[in-house]
């Protein structure tokens, strides 16, 4: 069931989920990360920035951590949910850029954002699946850093190489290790 009227500039989703006898509420939320983000991790290769404007992020919470997932075009590896494709651009959610957002008051910018309706439809419909599989993508990091600090001589997998997860090792529970 779709609360409210989802309309090009409103930024949540708020719809009901059946969990077992109950209905839970799931609220989808675009944002865009602080300039005290970037001040914190602007130097961190991983993360993304550009100059004239920052990016868009969908903000997701999976155990007990926040998420800033970004919205990107011309995605080109298989650690992403692409909501569009029409122009050939690979439009959606990179997995591969999510930062964890240790202080939500002060790295999310509570300013609204405003989206393409389409892709924002795409979103909310799929919101389940950008769930599930974002949440398959940082167990598979997990398990490729704990491969790695195991067996040190192994070659660094791509998946760990270019991630930005990689700078949040401490909130991820993995030891703290060299940059991987």
């Amino acid at each position: 069931m779709i609360v409210g009227r989802n309309h090009v500039n409103q930024k949540k989703a708020q719809f009901f989920r059946p969990f077992g006898a109950f209905f839970i509420e799931i609220t989808m939320e675009f944002h865009r990360l602080s300039d005290a983000f970037y001040a914190q991790f602007g130097r961190c290769e991983e993360i993304l920035t550009k100059e004239d404007r920052p990016y868009y992020v969908l903000i997701l919470e999976l155990d007990g951590l926040t998420y800033g997932i970004p919205l990107r075009s011309h995605i080109t590896h298989p650690y992403c949910f692409i909501a569009d494709n029409s122009s050939g651009q690979n439009s959606g959610l990179d997995y591969s850029k999510a930062v964890v957002i240790i202080d939500s008051e002060k790295y999310i910018d509570p300013a609204p954002i405003t989206i393409r309706q389409y892709e924002y439809n795409v979103y909310k419909q799929r919101e389940y699946l950008i769930n599930k599989q974002f949440s398959s993508y940082v167990t598979l990091y997990k398990k490729e850093v704990r491969r790695r600090l195991k067996n040190p001589v192994l070659p660094v997998s791509a998946l760990c190489r270019f991630s930005s997860l990689k700078y949040f090792h401490r909130e991820l529970g993995l030891a703290l290790t060299r940059e991987n």
